[in-house]
């Protein structure tokens, strides 16, 4: 099993700049695990997370060729243990009267929050690393699961230098 690549993607938010981005990522054929889409922290650009099955010399060579693409600011590949990557997962579960306190034990030990409760079924949203979702996942398995949606991973590169304190101003010096 290849290791698992991370492609983050900073482009226009316009759909044909999206468009763009994701037909060349087809075109390469390439394992694609996941792929989330949402805005960044500029206004009108939008941050394309793209978690790939490959080794890092095709992640960088699909930078590179994101990078050229028209509405593309920034593309860059990294390992992912190099960066920290979040999915949610909201999960349609049937309720046994008899069992539902069982029920909320599972969603209490997965810190699990209740998105919608109604008499036959409750909503819970998780969050969390891939393992971690798909663990709860699989805790559920012994209830009635209805309904899955999960959001696909959004990842952030950590530091080159962890651990690293900021320096402190010149107020709190004494």
């Amino acid at each position: 099993m290849m290791p698992a690549q991370t492609l983050s993607v900073l482009a226009d938010q316009e759909l044909v700049t999206l468009n763009r981005a994701v037909g060349m990522l087809r075109r390469r054929n390439l394992p694609i695990t996941s792929i989330a889409v949402g805005s960044s922290a500029t206004p009108g650009v939008a941050r394309l997370t793209i978690m790939l099955e490959t080794d890092e010399a095709t992640a960088d060579r699909m930078a590179r060729q994101l990078h050229k693409v028209v509405g593309v600011h920034e593309a860059v590949a990294y390992p992912a243990r190099e960066g920290i990557a979040r999915e949610l997962a909201l999960v349609k579960v049937r309720v046994a009267p008899r069992r539902y306190a069982e029920l909320l034990d599972v969603a209490l030990l997965y810190k699990a929050t209740i998105a919608d409760e109604s008499a036959d079924s409750i909503i819970f949203e998780v969050s969390g690393s891939d393992a971690f979702v798909l663990s709860f996942l699989r805790a559920l398995e012994r209830f009635e699961v209805l309904e899955l949606a999960r959001s696909g991973a959004v990842a952030l590169e950590r530091d080159a230098t962890p651990g690293i304190p900021l320096p402190m101003s010149s107020e709190t010096v004494s």
